[in-house]
């Protein structure tokens, strides 16, 4: 039987983050999920998914705290986060994006992302895991994403230069790059016969990612057992080349 362990997921009520949350828990981990609407975070805890929930917008810093506070509390420590709390971008053409909504994406994907990492920094156990969300498109991007593209690069920069700063403390941190699953925020695209038939002539494997695909590579990165891939960046897209 594997150890038991207790971790965190931002953005843990819906796809990649529920998914993830889903398989941590069938293993016997004890997981906490934070979500934007308090109905959410119950049905998650509700449905098995997780042990415990918090509201919390990964945008205000105060909320953040919040939420850390009450998974450490009710979980009696934390051994690592999944830092996956993000929203799409606009998918419109460059010379189209709203500034103001290119602003609000680089807010919530990566100052967010900034918030809860330095709330794992000072509530981690040691050593611990800082697992961050970033995408394939930080690596290879997508046309008609210019906000969710850059958005995403600095998450995946950001992930690199906290792992130069703190991975002498025994932490590991690590950005995962997911190309396509079934998601709310994908949906749209995978339902439409032509853009589905597009993106799957772009990706070798012939498929679009399946729940046991990331909850089992997450499970791994978060297990203590990935220490040296500390500062990397882990596609997870059949070889996509979006």
């Amino acid at each position: 039987m594997t150890e038991q362990r207790r971790y965190l997921i931002t953005g843990g009520t819906s796809g990649i983050g529920a998914m993830c949350a889903r398989h941590l828990t069938a293993e016997g981990n004890r997981v906490w999920v934070t979500g934007t609407r308090d109905s959410s975070v119950r049905a998650a805890v509700q449905a098995g998914d997780a042990a415990g929930s918090s509201v919390c917008d990964v945008a205000e810093a105060a909320t953040v705290e919040t939420a850390f506070d009450e998974a450490v509390h009710a979980l009696g420590g934390l051994d690592g986060v999944f830092l996956n709390a993000g929203i799409d971008g606009q998918g419109l053409p460059a010379e189209q994006l709203s500034a103001e909504t290119f602003q609000r994406v680089l807010q919530v994907n990566v100052v967010g992302a900034l918030h809860c990492a330095q709330a794992a920094y000072r509530r981690l156990d040691r050593p611990g895991v800082i697992l961050i969300n970033s995408s394939v498109n930080a690596i290879r991007p997508e046309r008609h994403f210019a906000d969710y593209n850059a958005g995403k690069a600095a998450v995946a920069s950001l992930a690199q230069s906290l792992a130069l700063d703190w991975s002498d403390q025994q932490l590991t941190v690590i950005a995962l790059c997911p190309g396509y699953f079934r998601t709310r925020m994908t949906e749209q695209y995978l339902d439409d016969p032509q853009v589905s038939a597009e993106l799957l002539a772009r990706i070798p494997a012939g498929r679009f990612g399946r729940e046991a695909d990331v909850g089992a590579t997450v499970s791994f990165l978060l297990s203590g057992r990935a220490e040296f891939l500390t500062g990397a960046l882990i596609p997870l897209a059949g070889a996509s080349n979006i």
